[in-house]
């Protein structure tokens, strides 16, 4: 049983059956893993949100493909939503309301509530912006429509109902150029639209600097220093989401290892269930993730698991063996930006922002694109052009780069040279920032000058190995 003041009402379930139906005579089944299972603040199950849930699982998700996502640790998209819906679950609860007792007034009191919360770090500031109360209130009332329909009240959530509510429709480009894709969304009068909305800046190049020094002053074991450096080598070079990271597998490593034109294959979280990319990279970043699983993952899982029980996971926790959640990224970064004395946002998804903004820089020298409309029309009208970006980037909407498109034209605009090859620029860039590493390890004295020299030699050798590489891939 949770207690009243327990901090979260739902948990994934992580293996579930549910029934689909008879065909002849028997019982077919179908997936329910992962799904979310929602609680009262005293413990016993909320039946309208799980029936709810038990809805979503048949909803359309990205890419059009039945059910939303419930993988990762807090269970996908539908995590997201039960996050959401908890809150109203909550407030219903320590007002003794049932959920079809809910009003317009005391939904919009509901809304209010929510705007007056505090930061737990900084009470002067509101815990949650304009945008996450709008996000946080729509899928309410589209949880609340299912509630009335429920009760056999279909106005019980609309522009004349119980709670006066307005769902709008737009539209999102199809990726295949085919019928647009058909989606809505709920209004009501107590959100506001007057906040901007606010984009998240690329993370400054000295700030992943800082966060790199952060990582020889935090202590910890050498597995937790080489994890670290991985991790961040990972969010700068390949640009991934958070959830994309804990999800690299240490086979997709080594297949990438042997292919003369590496190409390292990741989960693409927003693109649906089992949707993946690949991404170049260069034999360096690949050395160093090598390194980890054979001086101390590969020596965990052994200690931990035991060989015959490996899950193929890159991160794994160094007390159990078992791969590590999204959330540990989020902590580590966290941490790192504290001990480096960070004053600005650092977040893991700003490394993402980093990544497509210096990429476009260099597509924009390569290709000499003028201004932004030059490169929005040669994202739209040419589709090899398009797909190389998206397989990059892992983007859907060719839409959703405009803002990355903004940020690469103000920074290439203090450029002053011309780069021919955008493979080769970034091998460059990567072997300066490994060198430098290695210089400031033995400055350190966590190396030797032997090791030095060793490591040194080898740096260079896959440096090479990287140039030619971004010639055949230019060619």
């Amino acid at each position: 049983m949770r207690s009243k003041n327990s901090s979260q009402l739902y948990q994934p379930v992580r293996e579930l059956t549910l029934f689909s139906h008879l065909a002849l005579g028997r019982i077919a089944t179908k997936d329910g893993s992962n799904m979310p299972h929602i609680v009262w603040p005293d413990g016993t199950p909320c039946m309208l949100a799980n029936l709810y849930m038990l809805n979503l699982r048949e909803r359309p998700g990205r890419g059009e493909k039945q059910g939303l996502s419930r993988r990762g640790s807090k269970g996908g998209t539908m995590g997201e939503y039960a996050a959401k819906l908890s809150q109203l679950v909550r407030f219903c609860h320590t007002n003794g309301w049932d959920l079809i007792q809910l009003t317009d007034d005391r939904f919009t009191l509901f809304i209010n509530a929510l705007r007056s919360e505090r930061s737990s770090q900084n009470p002067e500031a509101r815990k949650k912006t304009e945008t996450t109360l709008t996000a946080v209130g729509r899928v309410c009332l589209d949880f609340l429509e299912y509630v009335g329909a429920f009760y056999g009240d279909s106005s019980f959530v609309s522009e004349q109902g119980t709670i006066r509510a307005t769902k709008k429709d737009f539209s999102i480009p199809s990726r295949n150029r085919g019928k647009d894709i058909k989606r809505s969304y709920w209004h009501h009068h107590s959100f506001s639209s007057g906040e901007r909305i606010k984009k998240r800046n690329p993370i400054p190049a000295e700030n992943i600097e800082k966060l790199r020094k952060a990582v020889d002053k935090a202590g910890g074991s050498r597995f937790l220093q080489s994890r670290r450096h991985c991790v961040l080598s990972i969010l700068e070079q390949v640009g991934p989401r958070r959830g994309e990271v804990v999800e690299l597998r240490v086979s997709e490593i080594m297949k990438a290892s042997g292919m003369e034109h590496p190409m390292l294959k990741i989960l693409n979280l927003k693109q649906g269930e089992d949707s993946y990319r690949s991404v170049p990279v260069t034999h360096m970043l690949l050395a160093q993730l090598k390194k980890h699983i054979r001086l101390f993952r590969n020596k965990v899982i052994k200690s931990k698991l035991g060989k015959v029980n490996d899950h193929d996971f890159f991160l794994v926790s160094e007390t159990t063996g078992k791969p590590v959640g999204a959330d540990l990224i989020t902590n580590e970064i966290s941490k790192l930006r504290s001990i480096a004395g960070i004053e600005e946002q650092a977040c893991a998804h700003m490394f993402r922002h980093s990544f497509v903004t210096n990429l476009f820089v260099l597509l924009i020298e390569r290709h000499e694109f003028e201004n932004t409309n030059d490169f929005r029309k040669a994202l739209l009208g040419s589709e090899k052009f398009r797909m190389e970006v998206m397989q990059w980037t892992g983007h859907q909407d060719p839409s959703s780069l405009d803002h990355y498109i903004d940020f690469a034209f103000a920074k290439v605009s203090n450029y002053a040279h011309t780069v021919s090859s955008v493979h080769l620029i970034r091998a460059q860039e990567i072997f300066d920032k490994m060198l430098l590493e290695l210089s400031q390890k033995l400055q350190n004295g966590t190396i030797t000058v032997d090791q030095h020299y060793v490591e040194l030699q080898e740096l260079i050798s896959l440096r090479n190995k990287d140039f030619e590489t971004a010639q055949a891939r230019d060619d």
